[in-house]
C-alpha cells in the first residue's frame, strides 16, 4: 500500500510541472539569445569604438 501511495505522489507533481517547465525552457532560451546579442554589442563597440575596425577586418579576411 505504501508504495503505490509513492508513486501516486511522484506523478502528480510532473503533471503540473510540464507548463513550468515549457515556460523555463523558453525563459532560458531567451536568456541565451539575449546574452549572445550583448556580447557581440560590447565586443563590435570594441572594435568600432577603438578606431582599428579596418585594420582588424582587412587582417582577418
Amino acid at each position: 500500500m505504501e508504495l503505490q501511495t509513492r508513486s501516486k505522489e511522484q506523478e502528480q507533481p510532473e503533471i503540473i510541472s510540464l507548463g513550468k517547465r515549457i515556460a523555463h525552457v523558453m525563459l532560458l532560451g531567451v536568456i541565451t539569445v539575449a546574452g549572445a546579442l550583448a556580447i557581440m554589442a560590447v565586443v563590435l563597440g570594441i572594435l568600432f569604438f577603438s578606431g582599428e575596425t579596418s585594420q582588424f577586418i582587412y587582417m582577418n579576411f
